[in-house]
Order: C-alpha cells, then structure tokens, then sequence
C-alpha cells in the first residue's frame, strides 16, 4: 500500500512539473488598449468636441488561434455609432481596416460594441508594432470617423 502511495505522489508530482513547464512555454495572454478621442480622427469630424471620447480594450484570449476579446466603450458623440474598426496606419494618417468591430445598434452612449474575434495574422502584425494601428469610431454624424486612438500593448493580463 505505501509503494503504491509514492508511486501515485512520484506521478502526481510529474504531472505538475510538466504543466509548469507547457504553462512557461506559452506567452502570456495580452491587453492592448487605445484611448479615442476626437483631436486624433483623420480627418477630423467638425461636430465632434472634446467631450467626445471612448476606450477600445482587446485581451488575448487564445495566443495559438489569435482569438481576442473586445469591449468598446464612447460617450458624447455626435449621432448614433454605426460602425468601428481596427486600422493600420500610424498616427496622423487614415489607414485600411483590417478588422471590423461591429457595434451594439442603438446604443449610444457607454459599451457601444463587444464581441470577440480571431484573426492570427493580425495578432502577429499588431505584437510587431501595435502603434502602427489604431481604431475609430464611425456616426451617423461623422460617416468617416468621429473618435480614433492608437492601441498600446499593456503586457500580461491579470487573469
């Protein structure tokens, strides 16, 4: 009886080792995050004022497929949002989308948009240079954009 006890502590404790050690080998979930406002949209939106302002949050959920969960956040904005989006271009220039964030219709102030996404190859582009893309917020006043903001990668997650 006690050698089969060692024998299972011996294999339990292998067990763990090795989940360690897979748990080591993977990266780190991530947080990217892009604070929006008005003053960054290119071109800018006249009606758009310096209340007018959001918070993109994207978490890592699965490194190996590039599955993110996002959550879009804006208020004060100059008509209902209609559409959203990540595009690559770097500060000051209006970009291609390479993802679209669709938002939440009829909802115009607080979350305007969550869901989720998988999209490896951006994943990868976007841990390159993460300034190099950004995501905006489009209105029924503002057709080509009314709040923008870089993303930031804010390194592992507290999960």
């Amino acid at each position: 009886m006690r050698r089969l006890a060692v024998t299972l502590s011996i294999v339990g404790l292998t067990f763990a080792i090795l989940a360690v050690s897979v748990a080591a080998d993977q990266p780190a979930a991530t947080t990217f995050v892009a604070v929006l406002n008005a003053d960054e949209e290119v071109p800018h939106c006249a009606a758009a004022t310096d209340a007018s302002r959001g918070l993109a949050v994207f978490h890592v959920t699965d490194e190996a497929t590039g599955t993110v969960e996002w959550k879009l956040v804006a208020n004060n904005l100059p008509g209902t949002p209609v559409a959203a989006h990540i595009h690559l271009a770097p500060k000051g220039t209006a970009g291609t989308v390479v993802q679209p964030l669709p938002p939440t219709p009829g909802e115009e102030n607080g979350v305007i948009g969550e869901g989720t996404f998988t999209n490896k190859a951006l994943l990868t582009a976007v841990r390159l240079n993460p300034q190099n893309y950004y995501v905006n917020v489009h209105s029924t006043v503002c057709g080509a954009g009314v709040i923008r903001g870089q993303l930031d990668e804010h390194g592992p997650s507290s999960q």
